[in-house]
């Protein structure tokens, strides 16, 4: 997968303004179309004119011309008919052009970062988001898709946000920066790496993409630099294989404050919000991410798509649920996206721990409050008991 993720990383930057017709896109992006395409989605726009091979002649390149009958034909504007004549679709001339808020949306998710709330339109570089590796603890990740003919200077980079902390920046190629930005940035705490060392394609069914290796091994730097020569670097709370997926845990909440957690039916593992970076560490009590682990487990293992709330799974949420989740309403992407963040960190699994669904994210592992709430309702009839 690697080569053709090389592949849509040198289209990108070949293609002027991120949009062109169909048939351009394809000339490179044939073998990875399905990956891509995606990424790439149809404007209302077509094209008028199509290259013809080079080096082509005083009056190429080729025009569309549309025929009775819906035929579409390019052809050569030289009174010689330099170049053969195309017999193309209406897909084909199609204009599309990269949807950037995706794209960085689904690398963000590979990399397992808290992404901002919305993404620039039309920067050359922005924020994607933080890589977070403990509980107060971050670092911003930024990325360009620039090109070899515009390439980044020192200039471009003097004003990031980096917040006096370490950063990378993830650019197309090396090519699309000057070549001294490397050095500079480094002076400032800052790594340059590329798209393609840090990103696959996701295999099959899955869309978007994965890291090209452990996320902990790609940022290892910058991990280190904000982890303190006293502190002991944050290791996972469950020792799984590599090849353990979301799907094989088992969350049961035996108490508001604790978890137990099986890998494929083994002896669970007794955690408490401290033990898993999820405890407010002004009160003592749990932080929000835990709150709204046990918001989804009360909800069988879902959480709102975005709010208002209408449905989750189908089903209007009762109003007593609704008053619970209005807690988590302000800034709930991030908040979410935090709680997906320390799952990932806490467990050692690469892939988000959510799927999104139609009107709701629902849990891929198996999430279970009813020893919560059977505890709740026994004590309420102890309390009926009592008062009889």
């Amino acid at each position: 997968m690697r080569t053709m993720t090389s592949a849509f990383w040198r289209t990108i930057e070949r293609v002027p303004g991120h949009a062109t017709d169909t048939r351009d896109w394809k000339v490179d992006l044939t073998d990875c179309w399905t990956e891509v395409e995606r990424y790439l989605p149809e404007t209302s726009k077509y094209a008028e004119r199509i290259d013809c091979p080079w080096p082509g002649g005083e009056h190429c390149p080729r025009h569309v011309v549309r025929h009775a009958g819906g035929l579409v034909r390019a052809v050569c504007s030289d009174p010689g008919r330099l170049c053969e004549t195309l017999d193309i679709n209406s897909d084909d001339i199609r204009i599309r052009e990269l949807d950037g808020r995706r794209l960085f949306a689904d690398i963000a998710t590979a990399l397992g970062l808290v992404a901002p709330a919305a993404f620039a339109r039309g920067a050359a570089l922005l924020h994607i988001g933080d890589h977070a590796i403990a509980a107060g603890r971050s670092f911003p990740v930024f990325a360009a898709l620039t090109s070899p003919g515009a390439p980044l200077g020192r200039a471009d980079v003097l004003d990031l946000d980096r917040r006096n902390l370490p950063f990378v920046l993830l650019v197309t190629s090396l090519g699309a920066i000057d070549p001294d930005v490397p050095a500079f940035l480094a002076a400032r705490r800052g790594r340059v790496l590329t798209w393609a060392e840090c990103l696959d394609f996701a295999p099959p069914p899955r869309k978007g993409f994965v890291a090209a290796m452990p996320v902990a091994d790609l940022f290892a730097p910058e991990i280190a630099a904000l982890t303190d020569a006293g502190d002991v670097v944050q290791h996972p709370v469950m020792t799984l294989p590599a090849n353990a997926r979301w799907s094989d845990l088992r969350f049961a909440f035996r108490e508001d404050a604790v978890l137990n957690v099986s890998y494929l039916g083994q002896a669970p593992a007794r955690l408490e919000p401290d033990q898993i970076g999820m405890r407010d560490e002004r009160n003592g009590r749990p932080n929000r991410q835990w709150r709204l682990l046990l918001v989804c487990a009360a909800l069988g293992g879902a959480l709102p798509r975005s709010f208002p709330i209408s449905t989750i799974r189908g089903r209007r949420p009762s109003r007593d649920v609704v008053a619970i989740l209005g807690e988590f309403e302000r800034g709930y992407d991030r908040q979410r996206q935090l709680l997906a963040a320390a799952l990932r960190a806490q467990f050692g699994i690469d892939d988000d721990p959510f799927t999104a669904e139609d009107d709701c994210y629902a849990a891929r592992f198996l999430v279970d409050a009813s020893a919560l709430r059977q505890g709740r309702a026994d004590q309420r009839d102890r309390n009926f008991a009592e008062d009889d």
